[in-house]
């Protein structure tokens, strides 16, 4: 209980911890102290107060707890016995049975030492010194973050560093050893004389980070030590060269910074080594590396700029000294901006193709694309009125050239019929403009070999659609469900989409359950869904009050003309006659860890399933199974004809006890009766010590990327790092 300060003692006592001692740059005597203390007495003649019962003393941040405290004044110092315990300002607990503290709490002797870090972290040992309130030195100690075993606490932690002498340096962030060994469940595996690692309260240090080796056969025997630099609270720099065998170094580095309004990361590689071209010849000691940057930074309330940098020298070498197995990359540079229910935006974006096949020459070069998006607040009858316009300028170094400007009102009029039939009506006006350089409007390569031409075409494009739904509401003992028809009404004129008008953002064309429903069903603007048409499909939902719920959808279209231009729907998209095929998905959850999903297409005669894709989950965190199966009838594409695919992947996933994972996947081409990749591994994580290992096996070939082994080890101990391997 907390005790007024009645007699000369206790005055005595507050005013000696409260004020500095002679000799001491002490804390200012303003900082006041709390006493709490069951009984306090003071021997006038000695000099001595003495507290007693549950006893408890702050000042500066600090505390100090005891059963029993007494004050020297002569001395100026305080001595503690009885379940001793001093917290540090960083959360940092001492305890020990017996202590001598100066009177301000930042000097210290203290027998049977033990540590409480602020991540759990514990540090013992026979005695300690704690010096100028910030060095705490322990003689011969043991430090460890590893859990003690509750069941035989005397048994030794899975790791821990044992020391004649350890030093923490608060202010520095950093534990020091001297003559250390470390131990694993108390057999020692490793000396050192001399050994330092951030304490628990390190977020970035600048140091060495954890080794990684390894092996392929196209480099060798591998070997990678980051050095990590904390330039500043707000910049650091990992400097982490790759050293083979049987290639030169590599120079890998990466530089963050963190602005008030942003961030910027920059990673670049270079070495100077062989490399397979197009053709299958070597070409010996070339420059190669890559660069791999991005930027955002706000310019206020409403702006925002940004860009990707994505480079690489050749289209093998982020694969071969695996940085990426990215089939293509992408570099942008950027502007938006966002206010109220308008959009803003400019992009310019440089492609990189790392396919085997790839032309540079006929790759796009997208500078500028500037999209601006306007949506109108409620209006008459709730509708609303929208703008969307669209500029773009596309180059080729070989090929054709598109420019386009392109925009498109809409007005949409949503309302509730009196039966609760939802309706909306919607009007749309596109325009579009192109200026086009070096084409054959006859061809759909993008760098024909004939004559080309210069010229100016363009198009104005209205379409009216009306949707309706009506969802059918039944509730039951024990579950709900909902039958909902849909249909839509869509009117075009037919054509739209001369041949004049080259086709490069509508090229990839899909149709499914995910676009049936939409008024313009290709993906991009120079192409348009042309004619009429009615949609109409099914939805049926169910919902157990238990969690359990399920939904089912399926679909068609029917154009009412056979579309008159050739090539707008490639053959086997589904949409090239009149009648479309149909297009569905299931999603079931009948109980907690399961969830199944199965999409498809099937053609509208002989219902034969032209796409499919089955997915699963299945089992709880303590063994779980994904699986995705697809299946792609053949199709021309436009381009080329696609031959048919069928894939399996199948991963597996098991938590065993509290610390153990085994993971396992595989994927294999069934059409081929391939095995196109698979691996396997195992782990250990707890609260101070991780090992990952696996084994993977890739069948990718492509040039100087060829198919390997590879076996990887990772271990890392909490705070002092740790070494990864693989072969």
């Amino acid at each position: 209980m907390w005790r007024s300060l009645r007699n000369l003692g206790a005055v005595a006592l507050l005013s000696v911890v409260a004020c500095p001692a002679r000799g001491q740059d002490l804390p200012s005597p303003d900082i006041p102290a709390l006493i709490q203390a069951q009984e306090i007495s003071f021997d006038e003649n000695l000099g001595i107060v003495v507290a007693k019962g549950n006893v408890e003393i702050a000042q500066n941040d600090r505390v100090l707890q005891a059963d029993s405290v007494s004050y020297n004044m002569r001395s100026d110092v305080v001595t503690a016995s009885g379940n001793v315990r001093l917290v540090e300002p960083s959360g940092e607990i001492i305890f020990a049975e017996f202590a001598e503290v100066t009177g301000d709490l930042r000097e210290a002797f203290i027998r049977d030492i033990r540590i409480l870090m602020t991540d759990n972290s514990r540090l013992a040992g026979a005695n300690g010194q704690r010096t100028e309130g910030n060095f705490t030195e322990v003689n011969k100690g043991v430090f460890s973050p590893c859990e003690l075993c509750r069941d035989d606490p005397t048994r030794p932690p899975l790791w821990q560093l044992k020391a004649e002498r350890v030093i923490h340096d608060q202010e520095d962030q950093t534990v020091r050893y001297h003559d250390a060994w470390l131990e694993i469940y108390g057999v020692p595996v490793a000396y050192t004389p001399y050994f330092e690692h951030p304490d628990p309260t390190v977020q970035r240090k600048t140091g060495f980070l954890a080794p990684t080796f390894g092996r392929s056969e196209r480099l060798g025997f591998t070997a990678q030590t980051p050095f990590f630099w904390n330039i500043s609270p707000d910049r650091d720099l990992t400097i982490a060269p790759i050293f083979t065998t049987d290639e030169s170094a590599v120079f890998v580095g990466t530089y963050r910074e963190a602005f008030s309004n942003g961030e910027l990361e920059f990673t670049g590689s270079a070495t100077v080594a062989d490399r397979e071209d197009k053709v299958g010849e070597i070409d010996r000691s070339v420059f190669r590396g890559h660069v791999e940057a991005f930027g955002r930074f706000d310019i206020d309330d409403t702006w925002r700029i940004g860009f990707d940098a994505n480079r690489a020298s050749d289209d093998t070498y982020l694969r071969v000294y695996k940085f990426s197995d990215e089939g293509d990359l992408t570099s942008r540079l950027f502007a938006e901006g966002f206010r109220g229910r308008n959009y803003l935006s400019v992009n310019n974006f440089l492609y990189q193709g790392l396919q085997d096949g790839d032309d540079d020459g006929e790759t796009p070069i997208v500078s500028p694309l500037i999209d601006y998006n306007f949506l109108s607040q409620p209006l008459f009858w709730d509708s609303t009125f929208s703008l969307d316009t669209n500029l773009l300028v596309l180059t080729r170094t070989d090929g054709r050239d598109s420019n386009r400007l392109s925009m498109e009102g809409g007005w949409r009029l949503p309302f509730t019929g009196p039966l609760g039939d939802r309706y909306e009506i919607s009007a749309l006006l596109t325009a579009d403009g192109y200026w086009v350089n070096d084409n054959d409007p006859n061809s759909e390569e993008v760098n024909p070999p004939g004559d080309t031409k210069d010229y100016f075409t363009g198009r104005v494009v209205p379409r009216l659609a009306l949707n309706w739904r009506y969802p059918f509401v039944q509730v039951n003992p024990g579950f709900s469900q909902i039958v909902e028809p849909i249909a839509q009404v869509v009117l075009a004129p037919d054509g739209g989409n001369p041949r004049k008008i080259p086709d490069e953002d509508s090229v990839d064309f899909e149709f499914d359950d995910t676009n049936l429903f939409s008024i313009n069903r290709f993906a991009g603007t120079d192409r348009v869904d042309p004619g009429q048409r009615v949609d109409y499909g099914l939805k049926w939902s169910i919902m157990g009050d238990d969690g359990a719920y399920g939904t089912a959808f399926i679909g068609q279209s029917y154009r009412f003309e056979d579309v008159d231009q050739d090539d707008l729907f490639p053959e086997d998209s589904g949409v090239e006659d009149q009648l479309s095929d149909v297009v569905g998905r299931v999603e079931l959850r009948p109980r907690k860890f399961l969830d199944l999903t199965y999409r498809f297409r099937a053609d509208k005669d002989t219902f034969s399933l032209k796409r499919s894709e089955i997915g699963a989950k299945v089992g709880p965190e303590a063994l779980n199974v994904n699986a995705t199966y697809t299946f792609i009838d053949a199709f021309d594409s436009g381009d080329e004809v696609i031959d048919q695919r069928e894939e399996l992947k199948v991963r597996l996933n098991s938590r065993i006890g509290r610390y153990w994972s085994l993971f396992a996947s595989h994927r294999r081409d069934i059409e081929r009766d391939e095995i196109l990749s698979w691996e396997a591994g195992i782990a250990y994580e707890d609260e101070c010590f991780t090992v990952r290992g696996a084994f993977e096996r890739s069948f990718f070939n492509d040039r100087d990327v060829e198919q390997e082994d590879a076996f990887f080890v990772n271990v890392s101990f909490k705070h002092l790092g740790g070494v990864g391997g693989g072969n």
